[in-house]
C-alpha cells in the first residue's frame, strides 16, 4: 500500500490523520509506504510513478485538491484508489457518502479490500472527482485562494452575489445547443462543493450520469436572497435553476473553469461521465 499524503491539508488535519492511519497500520502489521506531497502537482506525479511501478493500492490522504491530483495521475488499469479525507470541506466524501470522514474507518475500508467502482467526470484531458464549473464559483475561488478561513468561501460568495455580472455560455447536450446568461454552470458527480454548499443534491456518484446545474439570474427576486436556498440545496425547483441529467456536455465560454476547486484557464469545457471508471473501495461496517 502506498499513501500519498498532504500533511498541510485542513490546517494540520492532514498530519493528524496520517499519524492515526500509520499507527493503525503499524499495530496491524500492514506494510505501507508514505509519500509526502511537497508542491502543487506533486500528488499527480507521485500517483503516476507509483502506478507505473506496479502499486496495486494507492491511498490519497488530504482534501479534495489532493484527491484531484492523485485521480489525475493514477492508472486505473494498474492501481485501485483509496481515500482518507483530511481537508477543510471534504465535499467529495460528505456529498457522496462513499468515504468515511473518520480516518480509522477510512483505512479499515481500504484494508478490508472490498471493491467498488464509482464514476468520475472527464473534462478534456483532466479528470474531475466531484464538481466542475464555471462562473461565480471560479471568482470565489480566486478570492479565497490564499485564505485558510473555513467561512471565507461563503463570505466571498455573498460579496460576489452583490456585484456579479452573469456569464454568457452555450451548452451543447444531445446535439442541441442552448444559450444562457448564468451565474454559474456546474457539472456534478457529487452533491456539494465549497465546504458544504449543496449545489446538486440529487447527484449520485455511481449512476453513470452527470447532473448539470445552470443557475441564471433571478428575474423577480434579489440575487442575494437566493443564497440561503442555494447553500441548503433548496434551489432545485426554482425558475432560475436549470437541472439537466446527461452523460456529456460541451460548454462554450470565455471564462476559466474549475475542477474540484482547481482552476484551469486553457481547458476546453468538454465533459463526459466515465461510468465506473473510479476504481475504489466499498465503505461498510468494520
Amino acid at each position: 500500500m502506498d499513501i500519498i499524503a498532504n500533511k498541510c491539508s485542513g490546517k494540520g488535519n492532514g498530519e493528524k490523520c496520517l499519524n492515526a492511519v500509520t499507527k493503525y497500520l503499524d499495530e496491524h502489521e500492514i506494510a505501507y509506504t508514505v509519500h509526502i506531497t511537497e508542491r502543487v502537482g506533486h500528488g499527480k506525479q507521485l500517483a503516476a510513478e507509483l502506478s507505473e511501478n506496479g502499486s496495486e493500492v494507492i491511498v490519497a490522504l488530504g482534501g479534495d485538491g489532493t484527491f484531484h491530483e492523485v485521480l489525475n495521475g493514477i492508472d486505473f488499469e494498474k492501481s485501485r484508489l483509496g481515500f482518507i479525507p483530511a481537508g477543510r470541506g471534504n465535499d467529495f466524501a460528505t456529498g457522496t457518502n462513499a468515504v468515511s470522514l473518520d480516518p480509522i474507518k477510512a483505512i479499515e475500508t481500504i484494508v478490508r479490500g472490498e471493491h467498488r467502482d464509482l464514476d468520475y467526470i472527464q473534462v478534456g484531458d483532466k479528470r474531475c472527482i466531484n464538481v466542475g464549473g464555471t462562473g461565480m464559483d471560479v471568482d470565489v475561488l480566486l478570492k479565497t485562494a490564499n485564505s485558510h478561513n473555513k467561512l471565507t468561501y461563503v463570505a466571498s460568495l455573498l460579496r460576489c452575489l452583490l456585484r456579479f455580472k452573469p456569464y454568457h455560455v452555450e451548452a451543447e447536450i444531445n446535439g442541441e445547443t442552448k444559450a444562457y446568461d448564468c451565474i454559474m454552470l456546474g457539472v456534478c458527480n457529487g452533491t456539494q462543493f465549497g465546504g458544504g454548499i449543496k449545489l446538486s443534491p440529487l447527484s449520485k456518484a455511481d449512476d453513470g450520469k452527470m447532473d448539470v446545474i445552470i443557475m441564471t439570474k433571478p428575474k423577480h427576486t434579489p440575487t442575494l436572497l437566493v443564497m440561503p436556498k442555494f447553500v441548503k440545496g433548496k434551489h432545485m425547483n426554482k425558475p432560475y435553476t436549470h437541472h439537466i441529467v446527461c452523460e456529456s456536455i460541451k460548454v462554450t465560454t470565455t471564462a476559466p473553469i474549475e475542477l474540484d476547486g482547481e482552476i484551469y484557464y486553457d481547458l476546453d469545457f468538454d465533459a463526459h461521465i466515465v461510468n465506473g471508471g473510479l476504481k475504489t473501495f466499498a465503505i461498510g461496517e468494520s
